[in-house]
């Protein structure tokens, strides 16, 4: 133990007292006042203190975010020590400029010295040098990481901070995750598989249910239908404690009066069930805290969700007498792939590849070979034939590369970005999709969608930009894209399978990059 004076053994005792009463800790230690504390917010606090899985699920503008940064954040780094806090977020901004901006604000506003060095993104919190070469080495390795550290995910740093956050371990450790839904799948694999480790360990997930495909949505889910569309507190079927908050439950909306600055009232509930319905689809995740049918301003949400409802996913398994066909959208950084087949008029998706660690080619290949399919040809976008992008520097192209590595690669016909879009929405009433292999197809299709246009969008409406997110689904959609060009304009297997109508063609003399706009890393 860290040695300290009296006066520190008597703040000491008091921080462990308040390990069982985190909403305790924020009035009497921080500066949130008594009156701004509400039921839901006591639920979420209270919750996360007993369970070691929290998924709270929540509609806009009830305290959410404020909550993690006011109450629990500070909360388990101050009564909890040694302790690492991880917290993590899909952007920058919500990172730094909402969750941490709460932490700063708890931080400096505390009627008490919290103690330690507050940065930008992180609180530091551990010992002097003096006091640290005191300890024994396992105790010294747990004060020295005696911090608070927040990041975002985006997908060019997926893999750094995956294998960073593994070596994050301490005597207690909790993980945050903000806006749940957007956060990567690896993140997401990291942080329950490898940092909750004893019942030191906590997780907290967080958001705002937009994407019903998610691996939030999945930790929420339910066997029994009236937990998954209720307001209270359920066991899921993952073992995650699951709280929702709706925008019915604050005190503004109960009393018909601004009690608490900032939460959402009655005026905003009544303005989203009348644009999108007491039950439709934007008032479950803008208001009651529950997940939509499909994710708003995606290109295949509706598909996607469509196919479910008709079955069409699920135990599709290889058919091994007929061949298998992959289709690929490839780069220096991003590679995906979809191994298809074709069994009359269906097209099944019997499994996926997903490489964002710029393994590459050679890795694409190897992963080939120890299938145990036989091929009958492999597709990948236009841009391999006309792009100058797929050229390295010894001169050999992509298409040069794969030959080389025994697998003949065929470009499929170029096109506009749109007429992919269209001919990808076309292809999604004949697909069967095997939902064990193809997790990261089945993700990428739930959340690949355009561009959120943050100047105009409030909470009342999100408005799009005609561009698709930068996000990480968008390399294995454009496989799905590629899997349609050719489905519709290219022999496979001797045939055209599903000629739907011209397409204006590209002689090689003159194609136009800017009518083909590939998803590949140039564009990132």
């Amino acid at each position: 133990m860290v040695k300290i004076n009296k006066d520190m053994q008597a703040i000491h005792d008091k921080l462990i007292g308040y390990r069982k009463d985190p909403i305790g800790f924020a009035t009497g230690i921080l500066s949130l006042k008594p009156e701004y504390v509400w039921p839901k917010m006591r639920e979420m606090a209270e919750g996360i203190r007993d369970h070691q899985l929290v998924c709270v699920r929540a509609g806009h503008s009830v305290s959410k975010t404020f909550s993690l940064g006011r109450v629990i954040v500070p909360w388990f780094k101050m009564c909890f020590q040694p302790s690492t806090v991880v917290t993590t977020a899909p952007s920058d901004n919500l990172v730094k400029n909402q969750l941490w901006r709460e932490i700063h604000a708890a931080f400096s506003g505390a009627k008490v010295p919290l103690g330690g060095k507050m940065n930008t993104l992180d609180w530091d919190v551990k010992p002097t040098k003096e006091v640290l070469e005191q300890l024994e080495p396992e105790q010294r390795e747990q004060w020295e990481k005696n911090f608070a550290i927040g990041f975002s995910t985006s997908p060019d740093s997926t893999a750094e901070h995956a294998t960073k956050m593994q070596g994050w371990h301490n005597e207690f450790v909790l993980v945050v995750i903000d806006e749940a839904c957007g956060i990567m799948p690896q993140i997401w694999r990291t942080a329950v598989e490898a940092l909750i480790t004893d019942d030191h360990c906590k997780l907290v997930a967080i958001g705002n249910p937009t994407d019903p495909e998610c691996d939030f949505a999945k930790s929420c889910y339910s066997s029994d239908p009236e937990k998954n569309n209720g307001n209270a507190p359920y066991m899921s079927d993952l073992g995650f404690y699951v709280i929702t908050i709706s925008g019915k439950d604050t005190p503004n909306y109960k009393e018909r009066r601004r009690v608490i600055p900032g939460l959402a009232g009655r005026e905003f509930v009544e303005r989203i069930e009348k644009k999108y319905g007491v039950n439709g689809d934007g008032t479950r995740y803008r208001v009651l805290g529950l997940f939509p049918t499909f994710k708003e301003g995606t290109y295949y949400g509706r598909d996607l969700a469509k196919a479910r409802k008709e079955k069409r996913i699920g135990a599709y398994k290889w058919e091994e007498s007929q061949k298998v066909y992959t289709f690929s959208d490839t780069g220096d950084m991003y590679t995906a792939v979809m191994f298809v087949q074709f069994l009359n008029t269906g097209i099944r998706i019997i499994d996926d590849y997903w490489d964002n660690e710029g393994l590459g080619l050679p890795n694409w290949a190897k992963v080939l070979q120890s299938k145990p399919y036989v091929y009958g040809g492999h597709f990948a976008g236009p841009e391999l034939k006309h792009g100058t992008s797929s050229r390295f520097q010894t001169g050999r192209t992509t298409l040069d590369l794969a030959s080389e590595l025994g697998f003949d690669i065929t470009p499929v016909l170029a096109h506009s970005f749109n007429d992919g879009i269209e001919a990808g929405r076309g292809i999604w009433g004949q697909l069967e999709i095997n939902e064990g292999k193809c997790a990261t197809y089945l993700k990428a299709a739930a959340g690949y969608g355009k561009k959120k246009n943050m100047a105009l969008s409030s909470d009342a409406e999100t408005v799009y930009h005609d561009s698709p997110a930068k996000t990480w689904h968008r390399h294995m959609m454009d496989a799905h894209r590629h899997l349609a060009m050719a489905y519709n304009y290219e022999d496979i297997g001797g045939q055209v399978l599903g000629f739907k109508g011209p397409i204006k063609k590209h002689d090689d003399d003159d194609y136009c990059e800017d009518e083909y706009q590939p998803m590949g890393l140039s564009n990132l």
